[in-house]
């Protein structure tokens, strides 16, 4: 009976670690530099990427979201949409297009197909600096456009003070998250709505662990 017990005891200490490890850990996150601030579902790695960019990355599942902070001076003699297609396709392979046609996409906004990785990026590029935002995964069904403007809605320029950021503002309410397609999804809303000040002594935002730095 003991060892029963003790079995029980040690396969439930795995179901819960596991599903620790499953949990993201929230975070809004800012660079040492103190350049940027972007709300993350874990803490990311921080990348060196082609032509002298960095990548701040962090998984979720199968989705990858990432800010590329990358040298101004590529913007000169290309488009913004060509040096993300460029970074994306390396020299030989073709990105398919997406979202152009229909109306759906932003200024600065790209969905692309590359193989079998679907992205969607926003591009920005304020007092001389340039960021690249990112979310992609090799299901077509993770991402979407809703999903990718909540992340990059979160993000915002600083100055390299990490208490120089303005507040968020001009954010829906925490009960709009409930038409997010998935879980994942629907968490990202409400951290991000959450973000907002007006919106903290919301029941939703109330009973979310504090994102940490």
């Amino acid at each position: 009976m003991k060892t029963m017990l003790t079995i029980a005891a040690a396969l439930a200490t795995l179901l819960s670690l596991a599903a620790g490890a499953q949990q993201p850990q929230w975070t809004h996150y800012v660079p040492p530099e103190g350049d940027f601030r972007v709300l993350l579902p874990a803490p990311p790695e921080r990348l060196p990427a082609a032509q002298g960019s960095v990548e701040f990355r962090a998984k979720a599942g199968s989705l990858e979201y990432s800010v590329f902070r990358h040298d101004p001076k590529r913007l000169a003699g290309a488009s913004i949409r060509e040096n993300v297609i460029t970074r994306i396709t390396g020299s030989d392979q073709n990105a398919r297009s997406f979202g152009d046609d229909e109306g759906e996409l932003k200024p600065n906004e790209f969905h692309f197909m590359v193989a079998s990785v679907w992205s969607i990026h926003r591009v920005i590029t304020e007092s001389g600096r340039y960021y690249e935002l990112a979310i992609r995964s090799d299901s077509q069904d993770a991402v979407t456009l809703q999903a990718a403007r909540d992340f990059f809605d979160s993000f915002q320029l600083g100055s390299g003070i990490a208490s120089s950021f303005p507040a968020l503002s001009n954010l829906p309410g925490p009960d709009s998250c409930q038409t997010r397609g998935n879980t994942l999804s629907r968490r990202f809303c409400e951290y991000l709505t959450c973000l907002v000040p007006a919106n903290q002594a919301h029941p939703v935002c109330a009973s979310l662990p504090k994102p940490f730095r």
